[in-house]
């Protein structure tokens, strides 16, 4: 099973999937803002392992379904898992366990239909794509910690609740192309470098 990591874009997708297992201890541990900022980087390595896989030739058929396996997976990780046990920390019981199994399947059910529709003929796919939550979780941190502290408990469950139904709302956005790659790792990387200059700040 190793052995399918040493293909280059199946070994960027493990390094998220490690950035993701790292950010989810974090959480455990109270570090919201450096969880989210390594989460991020998941993002980054998301964006970055389709690029490389399209460019690798001779990638066998098992090789291939591993990767989509394993991107599938850190798409769940960063897109449902890391901002819903983030939320739920900030809110109370019982209503944190049903935020959470409501985002998980969300996700669950945005990453199946994505699974088997892809991308339409002009790149565009069904609904927001998951990994708009984190850097939008990332962005209200920031407000948090650098211009007025917010109520998160209140604010994190009214603001994701909805934009977790924009996952599965049927209207279609350009997911895809040279543009979205540069902006999608250029806000990953800034709210990344954000988040912890704050949390180092605050120490």
């Amino acid at each position: 099973m190793i052995a399918y990591l040493s293909d280059r874009a199946n070994a960027v997708t493990a390094v998220g999937l490690l950035c993701c297992g790292a950010a989810m201890g974090l959480v455990v541990k109270g570090q919201y803002e450096v969880a989210v900022a390594l989460g991020l980087w998941a993002i980054i390595a998301d964006d970055v392992d389709g690029e490389i896989a399209r460019r690798t030739k001779g990638r066998t058929m098992a090789t291939k379904a591993i990767g989509k396996a394993l991107d599938a997976f850190s798409d769940l990780s960063f897109g449902s898992v890391i901002p819903a046990i983030v939320i739920a920390s900030f809110i109370e019981f019982p209503a944190s366990a049903v935020f959470t199994a409501f985002v998980m399947l969300i996700g669950a059910l945005r990453l199946a239909y994505f699974d088997y529709f892809g991308l339409d003929e002009r790149g565009r796919s069904t609904g927001l794509p998951l990994s708009y939550a984190l850097p939008m979780l990332a962005a209200i941190l920031l407000v948090d910690h650098t211009i007025a502290p917010l109520e998160l408990g209140v604010v994190l469950p009214a603001f994701f609740v909805p934009l977790s139904l924009l996952h599965i709302a049927p209207f279609k956005i350009k997911a895809s192309g040279s543009l979205v790659h540069v902006i999608t790792i250029g806000v990953a990387a800034t709210a990344s470098a954000g988040l912890l200059m704050t949390s180092r700040a605050g120490q």
